[in-house]
């Protein structure tokens, strides 16, 4: 009985092993996706992409956390914000600067 417990379980933990290297892979690529479309100019810069929305109300009197997110299949930038006690995050058209959504 636990040797037909032992490999089931022992598979199952070489899947959780290799699940943060298959996210860093695509977190590798998604950023690679979007210095290439920087380069080409497909994309606003990150930095005045982040200007222009903390330029806004009313994200303009909160504060901006950092660690912007990319998605590079829909080209969109998840940026987060305090609001009080409260963390927003805002989408953004890394294509447009335009916001498309926003949570909370």
């Amino acid at each position: 009985m636990i040797r037909a417990l032992t490999i089931p379980l022992a598979f199952a933990l070489l899947l959780a092993a290799g699940a943060p290297a298959a996210a860093r892979g695509d977190r590798d690529r998604d950023q690679a996706h979007l210095r290439e479309a920087a380069a080409q100019g497909q994309v606003i810069p990150l930095g005045r992409l982040i200007a222009e929305v903390r330029s806004r109300p009313p994200y303009n009197d909160m504060t901006y956390l950092g660690g912007p997110q990319f998605d590079a299949r829909r080209m969109i930038y998840a940026l987060k914000f305090m609001d009080g006690s409260q963390v927003v995050v805002v989408y953004v058209d890394a294509r447009t600067g335009r916001i498309v959504g926003r949570r909370p």
